[in-house]
């Protein structure tokens, strides 16, 4: 039985049983190489496929998945059970497959052009330019991994839409020698092999490391920062939940009630784009079939709107803005609007203070739903707008919401990390906790 036939007697036997059905199918490939200290420690190419099922009636909903395109009646009893169990008061509902879908290439297919000799040849080109410099002692990962995505959504109210998308991503770890080995690591995102060039990777890995070489911490206090574009990145991913509708339902983040308010610089420019140049998370549509749109999150430092999905957006008389995944709700490309700066020009009107390179912990310290953040750092010490030193062993602390009102300067040196675009922001203030007297 081939899909095709598997849905139509899932949703004929939906039918007959008083049901709405919708099913959604997905294949998944992948193929991954990663390095330890110049071996190869890992290979894999692999692929996966599941379908998954919704009935709903009366606005309730239960799920059902399943690897097989056999027994559709037992798929649509095992959702229906599921549906029964549900004491919950919200009401779902489906898509109708109405909009206005925007026209987006998210699919080259250069990457499966690659031979697996061409794959390997770019994760030990990796390896090579990040240790070439002498005072690199190790190379413990380099990873590259690229994808295909294949997606269909398909309901018995109209709606059936596919898509198909491709990418890859690279990085490397390096150690550089010093009282204590020094960390650096670099990451590039693409859509076409050239977008990963080997040279690139290594060596800023490699840079990243031999910087750090002679850091020291620094006196605890309030200081001048620049957070770097990646950065900018791992930080304000934060606001991926705190802009959630769902969440604000909840009571669930800082900005519920916030909206159409001043909570940020007038710098700060924030969208949430369908497609952008080079990132591999393009979507013509969002996991219930809704179609994307372009929205800006904040403009000139005014939260303009929440996030939803289908649920959200009924339970406030709204339409959903495109952002369903999954269960859940997020953006799709978060892009900060990049400043007037180069990263050069950006430390000389920080003239004083630190570069925030790195941060740990954004799991454990960061609280999306207070906005607070405590995060273990590293970075730069910046003397008269050029690097001075490394800064170690330091902690830097306050709320997301303070970053937003206190961004001074943005930089131009905007890249795509994953699903967030940014650029480097000067921030005015900021508490950093360090252990020199």
């Amino acid at each position: 039985m081939n899909f095709e036939e598997f849905k139509d007697k899932v949703f004929s036997y939906a039918k007959r049983s008083g049901l709405e059905a919708e099913m959604s199918y997905r294949r998944e490939y992948e193929c991954s190489i990663v390095l330890s200290n110049g071996e190869l420690d890992q290979y894999s190419d692999a692929e996966s496929r599941v379908i998954a099922l919704k009935v709903l009636k009366n606005g309730k909903m239960g799920i059902s998945t399943t690897e097989m395109l056999d027994d559709p009646e037992k798929f649509v009893e095992e959702a229906r059970e599921n549906m029964e169990l549900i004491d919950s008061e919200e009401e779902n509902l489906f898509h109708d497959g109405k909009g206005n879908y925007p026209v987006m290439e998210t699919y080259f297919g250069e990457f499966e052009k690659l031979s697996v000799k061409d794959k390997m040849s770019v994760a030990f080109k990796i390896h090579e330019y990040a240790k070439e410099d002498k005072r690199i002692i190790m190379v413990p990962r380099v990873a590259f991994v690229h994808f295909v995505q294949e997606d269909r959504i398909t309901n018995t109210l109209g709606l059936d839409l596919s898509y198909k998308g491709d990418g890859g991503y690279a990085y490397a770890m390096t150690l550089a020698s010093d009282v204590s080995p020094r960390g650096g690591l670099y990451f590039d995102v693409s859509t076409i092999p050239e977008g990963l060039n080997p040279e690139v990777i290594g060596k800023k890995a490699s840079k990243e490391a031999i910087m750090k070489i002679g850091s020291k911490s620094v006196k605890s206090g309030k200081y001048r920062v620049v957070l770097r574009n990646n950065v900018v990145s791992d930080i304000f991913s934060m606001l991926s939940d705190m802009i959630s509708a769902e969440r604000a339902q909840k009571n669930l983040t800082p900005l519920k009630n916030k909206l159409g308010e001043k909570v940020g610089s007038d710098l700060l420019n924030i969208l949430d784009l369908p497609y952008f140049p080079g990132s591999i998370f393009n979507r013509p549509f969002d996991s219930e079939g809704v179609p994307t749109q372009e929205k800006k999150v904040f403009e000139n430092g005014v939260f303009k709107t929440f996030l939803y999905n289908l649920k959200t957006a009924k339970k406030e008389n709204r339409k959903s803005t495109g952002n369903a995944k999954g269960l859940g709700i997020a953006p799709i490309n978060l892009v900060i609007d990049k400043g007037n700066y180069n990263y050069d020009e950006l430390l000389k009107v920080l003239d004083k203070g630190i570069v925030i390179t790195d941060v740990e912990g954004m799991h454990s310290g960061a609280n999306p739903i207070s906005g607070n953040f405590s995060l273990g750092a590293r970075g730069y010490m910046v003397d008269n707008g050029e690097i001075a030193g490394g800064v170690e062993q330091i902690t830097i602390s306050g709320n997301i919401l303070d970053i937003l009102k206190n961004i001074e300067a943005i930089g131009s040196d905007i890249k795509i990390f994953l699903n967030c675009v940014s650029p480097s922001i000067l921030i005015e203030e900021i508490d950093i906790a360090g252990n020199e007297n």
